[in-house]
């Protein structure tokens, strides 16, 4: 009776948990987001390609050097796109953005691929949890994670969602 009742305690709350995360998914912001971390997605795996085969960079220190120099470069445009895109902040402060917002930013994603590549993916490969599906759910963790950290410490200036 016991583990019946827990059961069905644990299914209403990741019921409640998931109703709320689609909700979220659905809001303007949320769509905004997904859609930004896409194309900075979609344009660091072409740019590393592009960099890769044009240089003829073959050996793995030289692809682990580009992977660096693309990621960086993806990374600081994410920022200004969600900066833009995402949070919509229309005031443009060079000294609080180069002081604060992209350092922070930074050191959020650091945390991030620290949390998804130290925690996440050996505890979820230790569960026996499939790499391609261990690396999908570590993506949708770190992209709440990222979402959810930029909006509490990183764009803190509130625009209307549109």
């Amino acid at each position: 009776m016991i583990g019946i009742t827990l059961f069905i305690l644990t299914f209403k709350i990741m019921h409640n948990f998931l109703q709320k995360i689609w909700l979220k998914l659905l809001e303007p912001r949320s769509l905004r987001f997904l859609l930004v971390g896409g194309v900075g997605a979609l344009t660091n795996i072409l740019l590393l390609a592009a960099l890769v085969d044009s240089l003829h960079w073959e050996t793995t220190f030289l692809r682990s050097i580009a992977n660096i120099m693309i990621t960086e470069i993806c990374l600081i445009a994410s920022f200004f796109a969600n900066r833009q895109i995402v949070w919509q902040i229309e005031e443009f402060n060079w000294r609080l953005v180069l002081q604060t917002e992209l350092p922070s930013y930074h050191l959020s994603i650091a945390m991030v691929i620290a949390i998804r590549s130290l925690l996440l993916f050996p505890l979820m490969d230790w569960l026996g949890i499939d790499p391609v599906v261990n690396t999908g759910i570590g993506i949708g963790i770190g992209a709440t994670l990222t979402y959810a950290l930029s909006e509490k410490f990183i764009f803190t200036e509130r625009m209307p969602l549109s």
